[in-house]
């Protein structure tokens, strides 16, 4: 296997540059906190409209908000959004076309929202209709602009008082962990954890506010890595996904099972996830424990998702690619176009 600091030389595309400016984009991403009005406030439930990179924030959110909170993925909204409800909508490039046709309805039926972009129809659609509308800084794919497009909304819940956990509080332990995963030294944490993976499909287990991030795992490992990789919830999973296991040497040996864990699991989480262990072992299944640091849960479930988000990184490159581009998207993107 190729030395570390020629495998750098694949990354084109500046991903380590984005990664590696994480913590700064989250401490930006609560100061343009402020750029969300107070006059907003007292919504009693909150709909974000994203697709993708900028989803996930929404996702997010709804694990420490403590008003309910759902993502949408899609076109439309669900028929009970109404003036009681916030929309936020996130779109980095503001040119996606799921989130601007789910927006254009919700304004039909609320004028309470905010919208997060570079600029684009998104941006215009704001101006036009006098939306609040946070500008985001340019230049960076969608995926590596997570700082930006999640703390704003963090910053401004904790504002409201709506926010369990403190966001800036989360920012040492970023900044910590960076340390850790830019290191040359020959203990980099999460080059040792991408070799773990090389060669192996991941699928990803999460619990309660790990759930989003072990999602967050799954997508950028499928971007960034340019590989397939699965993610599922405790308990869920214990009521369904775990009879796969009875073939899972035979159909599915490549598979490997990486468990996100945290001091603050559920008790029942956490002995579920010991007898998941047992289940595996005894069927020579391979799987891995990842632990986070933090003070709460929402600072371990940053951690976590800045460790996976290094981890695909250099899983990318032990594959022998660059992790920015995403070919595939453009050719989907590019047909639509015609269509």
């Amino acid at each position: 296997m190729a030395e570390w600091a020629e495998l750098l030389a694949l990354d084109q595309g500046r991903m380590f540059e984005a990664l590696r400016g994480f913590p700064e984009q989250a401490e930006r991403g609560l100061a343009l906190s402020c750029r969300i009005p107070n006059g907003i406030h007292g919504f009693k439930s909150v709909v974000v409209l994203g697709m993708g990179g900028s989803a996930i924030a929404g996702d997010l959110l709804a694990r420490f908000s403590t008003v309910p909170v759902i993502t949408v993925r899609d076109y439309t909204l669900p028929p009970w959004v109404n003036s009681e409800t916030l929309l936020l909508a996130i779109s980095y490039s503001g040119e996606t076309e799921e989130t601007l046709a789910a927006f254009r309805e919700g304004l039909k039926r609320t004028k309470r929202a905010v919208a997060l972009s570079t600029g684009g129809a998104l941006a215009a659609m704001c101006e036009e209709e006098g939306i609040p509308w946070v500008p985001v800084p340019p230049g960076l794919q969608p995926r590596a602009a997570l700082g930006f497009l999640l703390f704003p909304l963090l910053g401004c819940f904790s504002r409201f008082g709506l926010l369990r956990g403190d966001p800036k509080g989360a920012l040492p332990g970023l900044r910590a962990l960076r340390e850790m995963c830019v290191s040359s030294d020959g203990d980099n944490p999460a080059q040792k954890f991408a070799q773990e993976l090389y060669g192996k499909v991941p699928i990803i287990y999460g619990a309660g506010t790990t759930g989003p991030v072990a999602y967050r795992w799954k997508t950028q490992i499928n971007e960034n890595a340019k590989q397939p990789a699965y993610w599922a919830e405790i308990p869920e999973l214990c009521h369904n996904e775990i009879v796969g296991y009875e073939l899972c040497s035979k159909v599915f040996p490549e598979g490997v099972f990486v468990f996100l864990r945290t001091p603050s699991d559920h008790p029942r989480v956490a002995k579920r996830v010991e007898i998941l262990k047992e289940v595996l072992s005894r069927r020579g299944l391979l799987f891995l424990e990842v632990w986070a640091e933090g003070e709460d849960p929402l600072s371990q479930a940053l951690w976590h998702l800045y460790f996976g988000d290094w981890v695909s990184f250099y899983l990318a490159l032990l594959n022998g690619v660059d992790p920015t581009p995403v070919v595939p998207i453009q050719e989907l993107k590019r047909k639509l176009k015609e269509a």
